[in-house]
């Protein structure tokens, strides 16, 4: 009778960890806040196997509506992370059932000075993640050689950790976001961003790391007197993390 029970019985949604890296001003909460805005608006629709974002707690959920009142309020973008920020989310979908949740997710926001060479509690935190998004701001890529210098540096410590992940975390996924991409106004300075990054692309794939591009602009636009974030090119490397981190937890479970 109990394994009866247990046939019918829905598994427990799985729970990953999410590691948020980039050097400060990177923009890295405000993608975060970008991809809870431009999902959330899912939760609305009756479309199918459209996922969206819920807060899992209440901290989880004051701090996300503090960030975007803020934004609201002053017609600025938040202020830089100054220590690690634990966000606890439920990936939700639409199915002819009703509402599904895939998976929990633990959503690290860390400081941009934890992206130190040999830094112990960053290596701590890479050690205990399911997933990485490396986030990357596009106009200081393209003008800055210091901060390209900087990027390879975290590069080396990401190449050192991830091939050793594959043991326990196999195709161990990493988002590389380009951020404030639509600041970049010119073909000419597009182009030369992605010559810039082609070693970059070609170490992680020399290496075999299960790794993806992707770039994201989230401006603030004003409606009258208030003013809201207009994401663009957030979802998409959102729906690729999870599609990878649920492709592999089936393969592993």
């Amino acid at each position: 009778m109990q394994r009866f029970f247990q046939f019918f019985s829905r598994p427990s949604p799985p729970t990953f960890n999410l590691l948020s890296l980039g050097y400060r001003g990177t923009g890295k909460t405000v993608f975060l806040a970008g991809t809870y805005v431009c999902l959330h608006f899912n939760r609305k629709k009756a479309r199918l196997n459209q996922i969206w974002l819920d807060c899992q707690d209440l901290e989880s959920r004051q701090t996300m509506d503090q960030m975007l009142t803020y934004i609201t309020q002053t017609r600025q973008y938040p202020a830089p992370t100054f220590k690690v920020t634990d966000f606890n989310f439920s990936v939700k979908t639409r199915t002819l059932c009703g509402v599904k949740t895939l998976c929990h997710l633990h959503w690290w926001d860390v400081p941009g000075e934890f992206c130190q060479p040999e830094n112990a509690d960053l290596q701590l935190l890479l050690f205990s993640s399911h997933a990485c998004c490396l986030f990357i701001d596009a106009p200081a890529f393209v003008n800055n050689l210091s901060y390209q210098q900087k990027i390879e540096n975290i590069l080396r410590q990401l190449t050192q950790f991830l091939p050793q992940s594959q043991v326990n975390r196999p195709h161990y996924p990493l988002a590389v976001i380009v951020t404030k991409y639509d600041l970049l106004q010119s073909e000419l300075s597009r182009g030369q961003l992605k010559q810039q990054l082609k070693p970059f692309i070609h170490k992680l794939r020399s290496l075999q790391i299960n790794a993806h591009g992707f770039t994201s602009s989230i401006p603030l636009v004003s409606f009258g007197a208030s003013v809201t974030l207009h994401p663009q090119g957030t979802a998409t490397p959102f729906r690729w993390l999870i599609a990878e981190l649920k492709s592999t937890s089936r393969a592993t479970g």
